[in-house]
């Protein structure tokens, strides 16, 4: 996308279904990764190196899959940088345990803002809506806490290794290529560029077909 004035950038993984029973695995690792200001990718690319104005992560779950997405926007020239500070944040889920200091108050975000939504008539419809269509239990709202609160380092790295690897791991950045593409090209072995002009959302190949 020529003259653009910043990059996107998007990391994404096939996911699970909202029934999996790796389900509260799954976003006590996505809080700890990118699921919040004092999450991992917060910290690595906008704390800690003023890459972007922030950087997250997000488990969508739906009834027959799912998918996880980690997103940025940054400058063009830092967008390779920032697509391997992501993929590096993924890496070391799934190879290095989480500490306790770390973890602990990650489930506390995610317990409080569980809190937080049943304060209301509509939060408790919401909740109630969303087991319903998945056709879960409605008792998992009152096993939720526990549920969040037994998850162990060891689960948080069992489940990125299976759910988030960084080898299956598609990265897309839109922006202004001529800017970033060598550096990309250096840092990743496989790198495919879809000018916007040929850009087709509806095919398979994500490109028009040739004219004629």
């Amino acid at each position: 996308m020529p003259d653009s004035g910043q990059a996107a950038v998007f990391a994404v993984h096939a996911g699970i279904k909202r029934t999996d029973p790796d389900y509260f695995r799954g976003i006590v690792a996505n809080t700890v990764l990118g699921g919040g200001y004092s999450a991992r990718l917060n910290q690595e690319i906008r704390i800690k190196r003023g890459l972007s104005y922030g950087a997250n992560s997000s488990l969508v779950l739906h009834r027959n899959g799912g998918w996880f997405v980690a997103s940025t926007q940054t400058k063009n020239e830092s967008g390779p940088e920032v697509a391997s500070l992501i993929i590096g944040e993924m890496a070391r889920l799934s190879s290095e345990p989480t500490p306790e200091s770390e973890l602990t108050p990650r489930k506390a975000v995610l317990i409080g803002s569980f809190g937080r939504r049943l304060e209301t008539a509509d939060g408790i419809v919401e909740q109630c809506a969303a087991l319903a269509l998945h056709g879960i239990p409605l008792d998992q709202i009152n096993g939720y806490v526990n549920s969040v609160s037994s998850v162990t380092p060891s689960d948080v790295r069992q489940f990125a290794s299976a759910h988030i690897d960084p080898k299956n791991t598609s990265i897309v950045v839109v922006g202004d290529s001529k800017l970033f593409i060598e550096d990309l090209r250096k840092r990743f072995q496989s790198v495919e560029v879809i000018p916007i002009g040929s850009l087709d959302v509806n095919s398979a190949s994500l490109r028009k077909p040739p004219a004629g």
